[in-house]
């Protein structure tokens, strides 16, 4: 909507020029002819054809954008109770039963929030049985059978968890990127009502997220055969096509309104010729002067002074307020852009920040997540070569249970500096409240146990340094690992392996006894 208002009111800025090019033309005047209250009228009428046409625009936009949104809303609801009408009841309570069962036994639950994580893969992986099921392949196919039949980004089956305000994907028909049974998803704010009362189901609603765009979301409870509600049918509609047609159509409109008000004030320019005969070519100047303003004039129209009491200085006062509004717009594009200038800057400073540990100055978990995602593609495609070590700081949480917490950052502080100094000029991370990891690149990997000895040495004679305060005493064990194509097929099998030589070392540290 708000480019819709900045075409229009660049559309009344360009009629009005050209209006003062035609009137010229058509009347057939020099150019230092003063202007006519004919012409006048014209630009008044174009003036408010435009301004009532945007209003309208604007107006129409929001009513026809609320009854889109109602409608696949509506259509959201139908196909969501249309699912759960049609499935089959008993399939879908025996698979619920046995995906409960899945649930209970799993653990801790893990929410989609961490897709992709071996956390959440682990996780899921409880479920994976369930897709042999005979029930779920008939679930399945009736799911994709009634989805290829709409026109409908997915449609999908879930389970309820009100104990963990949750609810648990049991069915996905998505062709691609199907959410995998066992999948959880919090219940959000706009549909707690369903934690309370089952059968209220999840009303449609409208989302817009980076990753599915405009969403329409449905879910309509299935009942077993006693009338208990077992799980919902879920239904998503896309609305970035419905969107995209609004935003081109009105696009048009803008672009008609122009077109009308040139065809208006033709019409009118033929009329007035007829009827007003009394010039008005002080305005007429005015009105060429402010079209192509001289350098350094800003404003011609205040400059008038016309005090007649009539029509004639009513339209002046309407003359001089356009051109201050027309000014106004765009002092406000300009200090728009200002301020959208230190609005990035602004957000440049917060990205340097999340991928800085507070506390360390080390690089942070962010920035280590996405190097890992660069070197899964590296081993993918067979170029890696890298090492990770691993890092443990011990006895951190006695630390802070004898000393308090600001003498265990002192020992995170001391022990991230002694990484740093040891490993010079290698990216180091802290991936956890007292984790470091160390990544080795290309040749660096010859030298990296030679780095690791003199890391050991260090701190064992840190240990060994007299006059220290027990939490300046940093202990710490470590543990290397190198890609190896043999046995590695992504980053977490490098890192599961120096995470073990580290806790090995750990256990060597305390006489076989694990330390943390």
């Amino acid at each position: 909507m708000g480019l819709v208002r900045l075409l229009a009111r660049v559309a009344l800025l360009h009629i009005s020029r050209l209006f003062a090019i035609l009137l010229d033309k058509m009347i057939g005047k020099a150019s230092n002819v003063k202007i006519s209250l004919g012409k006048k009228l014209v630009l008044l009428l174009v003036a408010i054809a435009v301004a009532l046409s945007s209003f309208a625009l604007v107006i129409g936009y929001r009513v026809v954008d609320d009854m889109n949104g109602q409608h696949y809303m509506n259509r959201a609801n139908e196909i969501a109770n249309t699912v759960a009408g049609v499935v089959d009841k008993s399939d879908a309570k025996e698979l619920v039963d046995k995906a409960k069962d899945a649930y209970r036994s799993a653990g801790e639950p893990v929410f989609s929030d961490h897709m992709g994580e071996p956390e959440f893969d682990t996780y899921v992986a409880n479920y994976d049985h369930l897709a042999d099921a005979p029930e779920f392949q008939s679930l399945l196919g009736q799911l994709r059978t009634i989805q290829s039949a709409n026109d409908v980004n997915c449609l999908y089956l879930v389970f309820l968890m009100p104990e963990d305000r949750a609810f648990v994907y049991l069915v996905d028909a998505a062709e691609e990127d199907a959410c995998p049974t066992g999948c959880i998803d919090p219940v959000y704010e706009v549909n707690e009502a369903v934690l309370h009362n089952p059968a209220v189901g999840f009303p449609a609603y409208i989302t817009d997220t980076p990753e599915y765009g405009w969403l329409v979301s449905a879910g309509a409870p299935v009942y077993d055969e006693a009338g208990d509600v077992v799980c919902y049918a879920f239904v998503d509609i896309s609305m970035d096509a419905i969107k995209q047609q609004q935003t081109n159509y009105f696009a048009t409109l803008v672009g008609g309104i122009i077109g009308l008000a040139v065809v208006i004030g033709v019409l009118s320019i033929f009329y007035v010729r007829r009827t007003i005969v009394q010039p008005l070519n002080s305005l007429s100047e005015a009105a060429a002067r402010y079209c192509t303003p001289e350098e350094g004039q800003r404003s011609s129209f205040e400059d008038l002074g016309i005090h007649t009491g009539d029509e004639i200085e009513s339209l002046h006062k309407s003359m001089i307020q356009m051109e201050h509004d027309i000014d106004g717009y765009i002092d406000n594009l300009v200090k728009t852009r200002m301020e959208l200038r230190d609005t990035q800057i602004e957000a440049d400073k917060m990205s340097n920040l999340a991928h800085t540990d507070a506390l360390t100055g080390m690089l942070s978990k962010l920035s280590y997540d996405q190097q890992i995602e660069k070197l899964d593609v590296q081993v993918a495609n067979g170029s890696a070569a890298f090492g990770l070590v691993v890092v443990d700081l011990n006895c951190l949480k006695e630390t802070n249970d004898n000393y308090g917490h600001e003498c265990g950052n002192v020992s995170l502080v001391r022990l991230s500096n002694t990484i740093r100094s040891t490993f010079v000029g290698m990216p180091a991370y802290r991936i956890g409240g007292d984790e470091f990891v160390v990544l080795f690149m290309g040749d660096e990997c010859l030298k990296a146990p030679e780095l690791v000895d003199e890391f050991k040495a260090t701190i064992d004679r840190i240990q060994h340094t007299s006059g220290l305060k027990p939490w300046e005493r940093t202990s710490a064990a470590i543990g290397l690992a190198v890609y190896d194509t043999t046995i590695d097929t992504n980053v977490n099998d490098v890192f599961r392996r120096a995470d073990s030589e580290m806790y090995e070392h750990k256990r060597q540290m305390k006489g076989g006894k694990s330390v943390r």
